[in-house]
């Protein structure tokens, strides 16, 4: 009797680690190595610096909740004492390694797509601390109907001042350029490759 119910147990334990396997499992990974988010630093009003993360890593699940997370200490500038200032003064990636942005997708749109479609997505994004809705225009192209292709149409205004970063991170990253002024606000674009989960 009691290894009927030790299998019983066996069993049910197996049945339940399956389905919440195949419930929680995403539809859709990100890509790291095809992915990027991107911006442009401006100093003294017009010299543009652009500047990238390459640490991007996300899902998107069967029901369409999205998430991306923007590994901050990836930033590359090409010149690595910026990107180290960046990531010290700036970010201060030790109290805030990352940042995020979690949306929920309308997958049936997603299915209609033959092969590209222009879409709105609203979202939260999670950034020094604070969370404030944005909104996505993005281009969503299929590729080779295992791969999606999800990129900004439209750059988004990211202001230091609405998340909370201090003033004083500005002035510090801007004693180290001679005083030069930079702006407090930055335009972001991304491209974002999704694998089909297996």
């Amino acid at each position: 009797m009691n290894s009927i119910k030790t299998t019983l147990t066996a069993f049910l334990l197996l049945s339940l680690t399956t389905l919440n396997g195949a419930f929680s499992a995403p539809k859709y990974r990100i890509d790291s190595n095809n992915s990027v988010v991107n911006f442009s630093t401006i100093k003294k009003q017009y010299v543009v610096e652009p500047a990238v993360f390459e640490g991007i890593t996300g899902s998107i699940s069967s029901s369409g909740k999205a998430e991306i997370n923007i590994d901050l200490s990836s930033v590359n500038t090409n010149i690595a004492i910026r990107d180290q200032r960046l990531k010290a003064l700036f970010f201060k990636v030790v109290k805030f390694p990352q940042a995020s942005i979690k949306a929920t997708i309308d997958m049936k749109k997603i299915k209609s797509i033959r092969y590209y479609k222009r879409m709105e997505i609203p979202a939260i994004l999670e950034f020094y601390g604070v969370s404030k809705e944005i909104k996505l225009e993005v281009l969503v192209a299929k590729v080779y109907k295992k791969k999606l292709l999800i990129t900004s149409m439209k750059p988004i205004i990211i202001d230091a001042n609405d998340y909370g970063i201090p003033a004083k991170n500005l002035i510090a990253l801007s004693k180290t350029v001679g005083g030069l002024s930079l702006s407090d606000k930055v335009a972001v674009n991304f491209v974002l490759s999704f694998a089909h989960n297996k």
